[in-house]
């Protein structure tokens, strides 16, 4: 039924992409629609990624617009997923598909402190996970020449290497999330000893060699501070934001302050701050060990949103896996909540 496929293609002109606010059509995500002789229409919508959070909203969409056509007796909706070279048609090729290792990663986003011991590769750690938990893709690149700490909180063996195949590094993956560390690449307890060059140098053959293959998101665990390595970063990988992590102390957040001011002058997006260590809950109260409204006083000056106030939880330093696996623990429900809102900030900074 040649005439009634067209008009199911004319009305689904009519419904909008929620995020990005153009038709599916326009998009490329109309696959393909299938008319029986009976009027039973068969749509398959490719989105953007598997794991979009309004997947269930554009199908019904799509169910009850093609429903109002007069002659269709039944519609189904299947939802398929688009390759990295359709998404790339829509958002665009950022300068970061030039490296080879990263040309199908959709986001890269970086965590910075500018201060050490702050908990920052626990957050990134806790929200790849979390991410992974919710369908997306993610990954996780330990950029921290001198302290790579993400395979300890990942459980990994010291003896546990990735795979070199033809040439390329296949990261190693744990509870879904892909992982590569400098301390994968280095004798166990083995120090890099290296100069500011050296470590560009490194950060830039890792974007070339390390075979990410297709992630929705792909976490920067950046050593602290505002030197070689952060630059390093921005300049090969381009990350499209940062997240920031402090703690409540005025020690932290003023170091957070001048790491903010650097990706300010890098003309990359701050998403928003994580206060970690915020309090220890005690008997049904808040605790405030390090003080209190560190991060919610710097978020309200960098004008970003204040994403999450994680807090002690003395099971973190018990254990050898990720808090975020945990229904009951508060810290693992924040680190959740935290993945879920920045999936709102990132795709509604898509178009």
């Amino acid at each position: 039924m040649p005439d009634l496929r067209e008009k199911v293609l004319e009305i689904l002109k009519t419904v909008k992409d929620p995020e990005l606010n153009r038709d599916l059509v326009s998009l490329g995500m109309i696959r393909e629609v299938e008319v029986s002789e009976e009027g039973r229409v068969k749509v398959v919508v490719a989105l953007t990624t598997k794991a979009c959070p309004l997947k269930g909203q554009i199908s019904e969409q799509v169910r009850q617009a093609v429903a109002s056509i007069p002659g269709v007796s039944g519609v189904e909706v299947e939802l398929s997923e688009m390759s990295p070279e359709e998404r790339a048609r829509i958002f665009g090729g950022p300068p970061k598909k030039e490296h080879l290792g990263i040309r199908d990663v959709r986001f890269v986003l970086a965590v910075a402190s500018g201060k050490g011991g702050v908990g920052k590769s626990t957050v990134t750690v806790n929200l790849a996970v979390a991410l992974a938990q919710q369908g997306f893709k993610s990954g996780i690149l330990d950029a921290d020449l001198y302290g790579p700490n993400i395979p300890l909180l990942l459980g990994f063996e010291e003896e546990e290497r990735p795979a070199v195949i033809g040439g390329k590094i296949h990261p190693l993956v744990r509870h879904g999330v892909k992982v590569m560390s400098f301390a994968f690449l280095a004798p166990p307890g083995q120090p890099f000893i290296w100069r500011g060059p050296l470590v560009g140098k490194a950060l830039q053959e890792l974007a070339e060699v390390v075979e990410w293959g297709p992630l929705d998101f792909l976490l920067v665990d950046l050593p602290p501070g505002t030197g070689d390595a952060p630059l390093s970063v921005c300049h090969t990988y381009h990350p499209q934001g940062v997240i920031l992590v402090t703690i409540p102390q005025e020690l932290s957040v003023s170091d957070v302050r001048r790491c903010a001011r650097m990706f300010e002058e890098l003309k990359v997006p701050i998403f928003g701050l994580v206060e970690n260590m915020s309090y220890l809950r005690v008997e049904g109260r808040e605790v405030p060990v390090f003080g209190e409204g560190g991060g919610e006083h710097l978020a309200r000056e960098l004008g970003v949103p204040l994403l999450a106030r994680v807090p002690l939880e003395p099971e973190v330093n018990r254990r050898r896996e990720p808090v975020a696996l945990d229904e009951e623990l508060e810290a693992g429900r924040v680190f959740r909540e935290l993945a879920e809102k920045l999936v709102q900030r990132v795709f509604g900074h898509e178009d």
